[in-house]
């Protein structure tokens, strides 16, 4: 397996590494590399809450790595293909984010992210809703959701191209209990801003 891109800064800690084939016809073979990082601290105390099907926290960033066979050819370097494997990208991205569980994705923005080197990616906004698990909030046969921001970004490699992003909570966790009448010990403080600029510091250093 090759290996998608690292992050090695504090507290983010590799808790999952897989690969797939993420797109197959007649012509080339797409093959994705990828790793999620956790909080191992924010894991441990939200764990409970996360229902069956969803893999990871609403605090949490990935990485992912693409191979083609075969490669694309020399006399269109990747810098000239970005803008069509991001609209391709952007589309499927909301796409997974749906069949990992997420509720109600919407792409809500996009932008052109600066890394070193005078590079450029292709940085894509989304807000959707994560499910909680209404029987660890006693509320069982109530839908907890709580609202949630998802960053991720694409840029050109030599030969292929990579992606990082990241998810965080846009409201208080305890405001998302509250609305369906549930309880719990779990603190979660929205801080949007600060979480972005770290989802973007994250992608940034996945890019180097």
């Amino acid at each position: 397996m090759s290996a998608p891109p690292a992050i090695t800064t504090a507290p983010w800690e590799k808790v999952d590494e897989w690969s797939e084939t993420a797109f197959e016809n007649r012509f080339v073979t797409v093959k994705s590399d990828n790793a999620v990082y956790e909080d191992p601290d924010f894991l441990t105390e939200f764990r409970p809450l996360m229902p069956d099907g969803i893999d990871q926290s609403p605090r949490a960033v990935f990485t992912t790595g693409l191979t083609f066979d075969p490669p694309p050819p020399g006399d269109r370097t990747m810098e000239k293909l970005l803008a069509i494997a991001a609209k391709y990208a952007s589309r499927e991205f909301r796409k997974s984010l749906g069949e990992d569980g997420l509720r109600n994705v919407e792409q809500t923005g996009s932008q052109d992210l600066r890394l070193r080197g005078r590079r450029t990616a292709k940085a894509f906004q989304y807000d959707a809703g994560y499910p909680l698990n209404g029987e660890a909030l006693a509320v069982p046969d109530a839908d907890p959701v709580l609202s949630i921001r998802v960053w991720v970004a694409i840029w050109p490699k030599e030969d292929s191209f990579e992606m990082g992003g990241g998810i965080y909570p846009l409201e208080n966790l305890a405001d998302a209990v509250s609305r369906v009448g549930g309880k719990t010990d779990v603190t979660v403080t929205a801080q949007p801003g600060g979480d972005r600029r770290e989802v973007l510091a994250r992608i940034r250093e996945a890019a180097e």
